[in-house]
């Protein structure tokens, strides 16, 4: 999940850059990126690899606004076919999809790998990561516990008033608008979490598709309308749109048939769909993950206990994916140890990092550095540099927390591979964390001697996550986890991760008073599809 999810929208214009495969993300043109181009009054675009800066694969068609506008009214238009789906049906479809993408697996490891510079087992983990996302949606799904229905049967002596016959359940949205991450060409881009619990839910999607991953975009949606054929389903159900025009975005978000927007990238476009949505003449939710600094705090004694380790680990999980994870540790507030410093900066030293997605991502990297590097008392730590195509230089910064207090531009969020540490003690951790603003994850190095109980409550108010003892960067998929966070980790207090996802596209609807006849299947009587009913 990146920092910035690449959608060409510019928030003082989003017409700018018309004609450019502009990865801009909010920040508009990136020169240097695959003009865009005519053929036969068609525009299109390419796939540009990180790996050289040049063009990949066959030129892109762009979505116009009729087709993005039909793609939608045909999915409103099927959508009730998948609502209706019993939970074993549904949960069928599921398992198929699953299978589909995973016959796809050789060629979308060939393609995305050619896409986005990510080596052969990244991509190869994204393909069973997205596999798994869909098989374990349908194991929830065919159980019909994500419909959570509740029957209060009428009740003359009900106090304080008699109560009417009363049953409630979950009922999907309609369609779903999704956006593509730039970072994960398949566990969180088309077919990622976002778009697996919505369909889960029982809703429609039209996916915008990354422009950094186009052709992993168009196989995933192969694949997706192939289940659905073997299925007895519309095709119309699952659709992406391609594209670099910043107005795609708009055209989505704005649609009155939209009933709800999924997003994994950027607080600043996080801001835009927010907005965009609230301005329509429906507003609709937003379930936006937005990125995170990540805070790490380290004991004195976790650093006497195991100071190579820990220094090799914040440096290995910093630069992993190229720093190029939402739940990169961009913070590491630890005590002034020469040690500690000296093994990080070892290591660092070391290590090289694969290219980034893309010109944009590429371009906004070495501006920060740039920017940070011109901060007074703060000493710059490079690794070993890459030159070709999107190529960067792992970077850490080193600085005091009343330097870090003074420069709040030290306390952003940089997706890249860089990170800061600042020296604290351990008595000021409490008052550090109390100002820092909304966590996707923070995390506490300590040894059992230590006690760290209020500043685990600071950070739990803080963070959707609180690790102890370990790195933020993976985010497992089970029931259990939590990826979210207060803002601007997250738009809302859900999860984009994990089983609990699915009910971000659902709505309790309540029957009052109906014959049973007349109900919905899941609020009958004789639950012919034997889904869990708590009853009275």
């Amino acid at each position: 999940m990146p920092l910035f999810n690449d959608l060409g929208i510019t928030e003082a214009n989003p017409s700018a850059a018309r004609g450019y495969s502009t990865f801009g993300g909010g920040y508009g043109e990136i020169k240097g990126l695959m003009q865009a181009s005519s053929y036969d009054g068609v525009m299109t675009f390419h796939a540009v690899s990180p790996l050289d800066a040049h063009p990949y694969g066959s030129p892109i068609e762009e979505c116009g606004e009729a087709q993005t506008c039909t793609l939608i009214e045909r999915a409103s238009a099927v959508a009730p076919s998948l609502a209706d789906l019993s939970p074993e049906a549904h949960a069928s479809l599921l398992m198929c999809i699953a299978g589909e993408i995973e016959a796809k697996r050789e060629s979308l490891i060939e393609t995305a790998c050619a896409e986005t510079g990510l080596p052969i087992a990244r991509i190869t983990g994204e393909v069973t990561r997205t596999v798994v996302q869909f098989q374990l949606f349908a194991d929830l799904v065919k159980t019909g516990r994500h419909l959570e229905v509740v029957i209060d049967k009428a009740d003359p002596n009900y106090s304080p008033a008699p109560r009417p016959d009363i049953r409630k359940f979950n009922q999907p949205l309609g369609v779903v608008a999704i956006f593509a991450a730039s970072n994960f060409p398949l566990a969180f881009s088309v077919a990622g979490g976002d778009s697996a619990s919505a369909i889960a839910s029982g809703n429609a999607v039209v996916a915008k598709a990354h422009p950094s991953h186009p052709n992993t975009c168009a196989l995933v949606e192969t694949a997706i309308k192939a289940a659905l054929t073997k299925s007895n389903l519309s095709t119309d159900l699952f659709s992406i749109v391609q594209g670099t025009n910043p107005e795609i975005t708009h055209w989505l978000a704005s649609h009155p048939l939209i009933s709800a927007i999924g997003f994994t990238g950027s607080e600043t476009v996080g801001r835009i769909l927010i907005d965009v949505a609230a301005k329509r003449e429906r507003p609709i939710p937003v379930f936006a993950e937005m990125g995170s600094i990540n805070p790490i705090f380290i004991s004195d004694s976790a650093i006497s206990e195991r100071c190579e380790a820990l220094a090799k680990g914040v440096v290995d999980s910093a630069l992993l994916g190229s720093g190029q994870f939402c739940t990169k540790p961009g913070l590491i507030f630890a005590p002034d140890s020469a040690d500690f410093y000296t093994a990080i900066k070892s290591h660092l030293a070391s290590l090289s990092v694969a290219p980034l997605l893309n010109g944009a991502i590429f371009g906004r990297y070495n501006d920060a550095i740039s920017r940070l590097t011109s901060i007074p008392n703060v000493e710059i730590v490079p690794g070993v540099s890459t030159d070709k195509g999107f190529g960067v230089t792992p970077t850490f910064f080193f600085t005091d927390w009343q330097t870090a207090k003074s420069h709040p531009e030290l306390l952003d969020e940089h997706f890249g591979p860089t990170a800061v540490v600042i020296r604290a003690s351990e008595d000021e951790y409490c008052e550090i964390a109390k100002g820092l603003d909304g966590q996707l994850t923070s995390t506490i190095h300590a040894t059992e001697s230590d006690s760290f109980v209020e500043l685990i409550k600071i950070l739990a108010g803080k963070s959707g996550r609180v690790l102890w003892n370990g790195f933020p960067t993976g985010v497992a998929v089970t029931a259990a986890m939590n990826h979210g966070g207060p803002w601007p980790a997250s738009s809302s207090h859900t999860t984009s991760v994990g089983i609990d996802a699915i009910y971000r596209f659902m709505r309790p609807v309540a029957y009052q008073g109906f014959l049973d006849s007349a109900l919905p299947t899941p609020l009958k009587d004789s639950n012919p599809w034997g889904v869990p009913q708590e009853i009275n």
